[in-house]
């Protein structure tokens, strides 16, 4: 009597030994020739369809894509999309406007001090005193990062000028730089939201045009299925073996964390998300143990059953 599971029902003869006894007994049959004929025939049909599904699922829907960003990209400069989408943009605006106005504030100063000549300590242009009134009315030059500690004095620049007018010129040169730097970082911003709207558009379009070629293309990909799997098992053992640890090496390997974190930040930045470094940390330490676990409950419960042989060179090769 057959042995049942809840799964599955198996018999007394393992299936694989009877599919290879029908197989011989065809082959010997009287028809053997228009047997062999007809199996090359239905490989090849299945060969065709196979690779005319796979381009046909990957290339309609870059195809619709591609047109659908066009359509987007015109109906959208219509609208004035915000110049910040989250905080962190914000963040990053200021910290460039920060370091590039203090770059051109102390570029200015250096160029300025080797161009004016170093008066004396008792005065300039012989008024007693004058040489310290302008060195105190310069104006501080904070040092960028965080301090030490509160209450910190900021860091100034004693800088020589020759006179008062050398330093109204100087501010005056800081002041004509920053708003086209502003305007530049305000464009840059108000371009990089507009195309994270953009993105969101297209990435739930192209993916409802997907679900849609996925239900309207099933016989078509039940025979690629079909076609994979038959490809699969006709390599050799080692062949398997090599791309089974390549693959759970690639997603849960030793030095695969740093590719979840750099894939995990290109999907915050693609939709415009706030990057949270807490979030990608705990991801990282527990994404990988689950795909593991799934990953080795596969190989004992199925790849055990359908390729033993397999199971046992992934064994010696891992140990």
């Amino acid at each position: 009597m057959p042995i049942r599971s809840n799964s599955e029902q198996l018999g007394w003869i393992p299936r694989s030994i009877i599919r290879t006894f029908q197989r011989f007994f065809k082959q010997i049959g009287f028809q053997t020739d228009l047997f062999a004929i007809y199996e090359f025939r239905v490989s090849r049909y299945f060969a065709i369809a196979s690779l005319q599904c796979f381009f046909f699922l990957i290339l309609c829907p870059w195809i619709f894509q591609f047109f659908m960003k066009v359509i987007v990209f015109k109906c959208l400069e219509e609208f004035s999309t915000p110049v910040f989408l989250n905080f962190h943009q914000q963040e990053q605006a200021l910290e460039q406007l920060k370091n590039f106005d203090a770059q051109i504030f102390f570029d200015t100063l250096i160029n300025y001090k080797t161009e004016a000549s170093i008066p004396n300590a008792e005065g300039v242009g012989g008024i007693p005193g004058a040489y310290s009134k302008v060195c105190s009315a310069l104006p501080p030059l904070y040092a960028l990062g965080e301090g030490k500690g509160e209450g910190e004095a900021p860091l100034t620049l004693t800088l020589t000028l020759a006179t008062a007018t050398q330093r109204q010129r100087v501010m005056g040169l800081r002041g004509s730089l920053s708003p086209d730097w502003i305007y530049q970082t305000a464009n840059f911003y108000s371009k990089q939201s507009f195309y994270i709207i953009t993105n969101w558009i297209l990435d739930l379009t192209t993916l409802l045009f997907f679900l849609l070629l996925l239900f309207l293309s099933k016989p078509q990909i039940i025979i690629f299925k079909t076609f994979l799997i038959e490809s699969l098992f006709s390599l050799s053992e080692t062949t398997k073996c090599f791309f089974l640890i390549f693959f759970l090496d690639l997603l849960v390997g030793f030095h695969s964390s740093k590719s979840w974190e750099v894939f995990l930040q290109f999907i915050f930045e693609h939709f415009g998300f706030q990057i949270n470094q807490n979030f990608i940390f705990f991801f990282i330490s527990t994404f990988p143990v689950f795909l593991d676990t799934i990953f080795k409950y596969w190989i004992f419960r199925y790849l055990n059953k359908i390729s033993p042989s397999t199971v046992a060179t992934y064994q010696a090769m891992i140990e």
